[in-house]
């Protein structure tokens, strides 16, 4: 007799922190549905595992509210019937960085096994796309099997099971589930059980009167969902064959016929109190299969043990196949000030303040790592996919602003405190004390040689009006001087109150000379004329050398490049190197937009506008040796608002007739040396339902566009994956970037390095355009069910009426350029150096030389993160290689390293690694990650 197929029920809940509701509003909801769990599993001891999405915070979101629940909760949680983790929270893959995701499952790790335990399951049924990088994080995490429904298409992956391959090469297995993915038996069987009513059909609705007593609000909150105050739902006997056959056969394209995962949950559900009496309802009726109650690891290890992996189809890179209904890829630049703000948080805590407070390590000091810790866990808990997004109300997106900018502040306050503690312990000896002194940090892994600019206070008693700038090694260093003004500053004394300081600010910008890498150098200031402060007349007059970049108030040029400012705002670039024209580049365009925050949907009746041919204000705003910066000021008259049909197809889908101004800033700066431009933007929006984007004719031909990705650079198509008809979504030619863009045709090459913008369209046109979107301003419609939605009209937080700033640089590229130089560049963009201004010490002598090195990365790859271990007082190092080849790499740490340990992303051992005096050598192969984990003395004791 031929065995029972089964059919493993995995009850579970897909619970987002906030989205269609508040935080706290959707914290009481939580708590009934923990109570509510709670109760379940006691009552029903065959009740096997309810899977908590894959997230931990929701469990500390409960304890938050019920602390006394803590301890059954752990033992519901050790006994694997509440199953959590592996993510900290549930974050939209791409709009963060790759750290980040090392640090949500990092943090998700530890904090689940204090609670009882995590899945060791990589499952991600919640991110819009799943970057090419993923299958390596999750191995470096122990996780080799991966739950991926957002989104694969059938057509790349026939069959539900699969061989997820990463960039690297990493393979784990994964499944994208059945029919409906992760709602199948929820939404096929278990609705139409318990309500009796087919869920996807017309008579699924509320019906007045008979499904149960309702509370709404009605006073001008009146916009705000229904709630059901009773449960009417109860067993209909009469449907389970059909309900519970329909969600059977969703999972029909399991390579195991017999064995079928049945996901019962989705969006807010609770633990299915009668679940155990409809299995056994369904186990009556139900001859030749038995549904048991089962757990997500139970089903993965059937998966492991009875499948012909001979059957098993490969599958290579990202998962960002359509439709864009399914993948949610047009949130990417939806309240683009959050993801601005999330990078710049990102930028200060992984590129500054974590590897200063590590170079503190070294020097003995102590590492802030409870304020770490709390800045961190205020990022996080801002990368929720619907937080990170603001596909929320407003109150929400408020509330991400918030924690973002108290991670930013925590951030700059220990990284500050960092600095200080550096400066303390050099030796300023050589200088006297009325020296002006100046200290710049490179944070860096690679030294760098930059033109910056720097605001330097000189007593006001002393009138300085002229000085020079040089480094410790006593060569003068190439300054502009911008601005001068009187200031009174306060100088804090714990002790007693403030000091005034009577001050002249001088704004200059000098040419640094080389900053050691993961270290510093003293400047020092010589003066060179003085002024009388009471002239009236016959001021000081300012010199020049005659050497200025630019040479009228459109033309700026160095000996690398030439920028033409166009009449209309635009610019053209000249590669003086190869003697190639780039351009138009830098105007801007607004098509309309009646989609939602998840899809962008032009109207049928559209109108695009660009800025080419407009009417500019061109003007000159600053000009010097080392630097120069050109602005314009334009206005756009764009539509001011859009129509937008119900259902997509009901009334009007057209731009208004009616026109708006919307003013826009940009302001282009070139720097001596420099083969980039800087940009700025400041774009006053004041129309709605539409995207806006700034474009580049490149003129390099090609189809393929480089994207940093997540610890790899994604080549991608211009046009996204096509059916077999030769057919694409229009939406999905929109794709995710990091911190660069760039092109290549053979001949030329072209590059957009950034901090704050994340989505580029590869246009198909003779000029190779390269679209940036800036923003998408849509209306706040949340999408609660899919024939009903949460509509806000008083809310217009998603349709960004607000000041918007931007920046980033367009630089031409030679032949000669690699990922690893775009990356670099990056990096140096997000991170600048930093310049302090300091005094010689009235007493007392430090320990390091005017110049330094704490550490130093030597070769073709780039650096994640320096810090501290997570379990005791070693350093951590992240470095990972983007290119195609196997690269050499030195790491050299100024302190005895006692042992150095190659580990996986848990900080867990290896393998030992070789120690040749401060240094270790190692061989990185293509696109891998390494973390490194030191032990040393700190130099203060050598």
């Amino acid at each position: 007799m031929k065995e029972k197929a089964i059919g493993y029920v995995v009850p579970h809940t897909h619970w987002d922190r906030e989205w269609r509701y508040p935080i706290w509003e959707n914290r009481l909801y939580l708590r009934d549905l923990m109570e509510e769990l709670i109760d379940t599993l006691e009552k029903n001891p065959d009740f096997k595992s309810f899977l908590m999405d894959g997230q931990v915070i929701a469990i500390l979101d409960y304890l938050e509210i019920c602390p006394e629940k803590e301890k059954v909760l752990k033992k519901l949680i050790s006994e694997n019937r509440i199953q959590i983790g592996p993510w900290y929270t549930l974050p939209d893959l791409y709009p963060v960085s790759g750290e980040s995701i090392v640090r949500n499952l990092l943090k998700g790790k530890i904090v689940a096994q204090e609670l009882g335990g995590y899945l060791k399951i990589g499952y991600e049924s919640f991110g819009w796309g799943q970057p090419s990088q993923l299958p390596q994080i999750y191995k470096g995490f122990d996780i080799d099997t991966v739950i991926v429904s957002k989104n694969v298409d059938k057509s790349r992956a026939p069959r539900c099971e699969f061989i997820w391959v990463g960039a690297d090469g990493t393979k784990v297995l994964a499944t994208r589930l059945g029919d409906d993915a992760r709602a199948n038996f929820f939404m096929n069987a278990y609705l139409k059980i318990m309500t009796g009513k087919e869920y996807k059909s017309e008579e699924y609705e509320y019906q007045y009167g008979r499904d149960g007593q309702i509370y709404h609000q009605g006073d001008r909150e009146h916009i705000q969902d229904y709630f059901l105050l009773e449960e009417t739902g109860k067993i209909h006997k009469e449907y389970i064959e059909e309900a519970v056959k329909k969600a059977w056969h969703g999972m029909k394209d399991t390579l195991l016929p017999d064995h079928r995962i049945m996901m019962d949950g989705t969006d807010s559900t609770t633990s299915q109190p009668k679940l155990m009496e409809l299995l056994q309802e369904i186990n009556k009726q139900i001859e030749e299969i038995e549904f048991r109650s089962s757990s997500l690891e139970e089903y993965v290890s059937i998966l492991k043990d009875k499948l012909n992996f001979d059957d098993v189809i490969e599958i290579h890179g990202e998962m960002r196949d359509g439709p864009t209904t399914s993948l949610s890829g047009n949130a990417l630049m939806t309240r683009a000030y959050i993801k601005t703000l999330n990078k710049n948080v990102q930028n200060k805590l992984f590129g500054m303040t974590e590897p200063v407070s590590a170079i503190n390590m070294l020097l003995g000091e102590k590492y802030e790592e409870k304020f770490l810790n709390k800045a961190m866990d205020y990022l996080l808990l801002s990368h929720p996919h619907d937080s990170i997004n603001g596909v929320t109300q407003d109150k929400t997106a408020d509330d991400v602003v918030y924690r973002l900018s108290q991670a930013g502040e925590i951030a700059d306050t220990v990284y500050n405190r960092g600095l200080q503690q550096i400066i303390k312990k050099i030796d300023f000896s050589k200088y006297e004390k009325e020296d002006l002194i100046l200290v710049v940090f490179n944070q860096g892994a690679k030294a760098r040689r930059e033109i910056i600019e720097v605001h330097i206070d000189t007593p006001q008693d002393r009138s300085i009006w002229d000085f020079c700038i040089e480094d410790s090694k006593g060569n003068k260093r190439e300054l502009q001087f911008a601005e001068r003004n009187e200031v009174v500053t306060p100088v804090v004394h714990l002790h007693a109150r403030p000091y005034p300081y009577y001050a002249d600010r001088h704004r200059v910008f000098f040419d640094t000379g080389e900053v050691p890498a993961g270290g510093y150098e003293v400047y020092r200031l010589i003066e060179t004329d003085t002024f009388i402060r009471k002239t009236k007349f016959w001021a000081k007059t300012r010199k020049t050398d005659g050497r200025e970049l630019a040479t009228g108030c459109d033309f700026m040029e160095n000996d690398i490049i030439r920028v033409k400012v166009n009449s209309d705002g635009s610019i053209t670039i000249t590669d003086k190197r190869i003697n190639e024209t780039y351009g138009p580049l830098n105007y801007y365009e607004s098509t309309g937009d009646v989609g939602d925050y998840w899809m962008y949907y032009p109207p049928y009746s559209n109108k695009t506008y660009t800025s080419k041919g407009i009417h500019t204000s061109i003007y000159l705003k600053e000009n010097g040796n080392l630097s120069a910066t050109i602005g314009v000021d334009m206005v756009m008259h764009l539509p001011k608002y859009a129509y937008r049909p119900d259902n997509y197809i009901r009334g009007k889908s057209e731009r208004s007739e009616e026109l708006q101004e919307l003013p826009i800033t940009t302001y282009y700066t070139l720097k001596k040396d420099s083969d980039q431009v800087e940009v700025k933007v400041i774009i006053d929006n004041k129309c709605m339902d539409h995207r806006m984007s700034v474009l580049m004719e490149t003129g390099v031909k090609t189809d393929t566009a480089c994207a940093q990705g997540h610890f790899t650079v994604d080549e991608r198509p211009a046009l996204p994956r096509k059916d077999e008809d030769g057919r694409y979504y229009n939406e999905l030619t929109t794709q995710p970037m990091q911190n660069f863009l760039s092109l290549y045709d053979g001949n030329r090459g072209f590059a957009v390095i950034t901090d704050c913008l994340g989505e580029y369209e590869l246009r198909k046109d003779h000029a190779s355009t390269v679209a940036f979107t800036l923003f998408r301003a849509v209306r706040n419609i949340i999408c609660t069910e899919f024939r009903s939605e949460g509509y806000f009209p008083n809310q217009d937080g998603g349709q960004l009426l607000r000041k918007l700033q931007y920046h980033y640089a367009i630089s031409p590229q030679r032949e000669d350029f690699t990922k690893e130089d775009l990356a670099r560049k990056a990096e140096e963009f997000n991170v600048p150096l930093k310049p302090i201004q300091t005094s010689v010490p009235s007493s007392g002598k430090g320990i390091l030389p005017l110049s330094y090195s704490f550490y130093e990365v030597s070769g073709k790859v780039n650096v994640s993160c320096l810090k501290k271990g997570i379990e005791d007082n070693t350093i951590i190092l992240r470095v990972y290689n983007s290119n195609k080849t196997r690269e050499d790499v030195t790491v050299k740490l100024n302190g005895k390293i006692q042992k150095a340990e190659l580990t996986d992303l848990k900080e867990e051992f290896v393998q030992e690694l070789d120690i040749e005096g401060n240094t270790i050598k190692l061989v990185i192969p293509a696109n891998k990650i390494y973390t490194i984990k030191f032990t040393l003395t700190p130099i203060c004791v050598l």
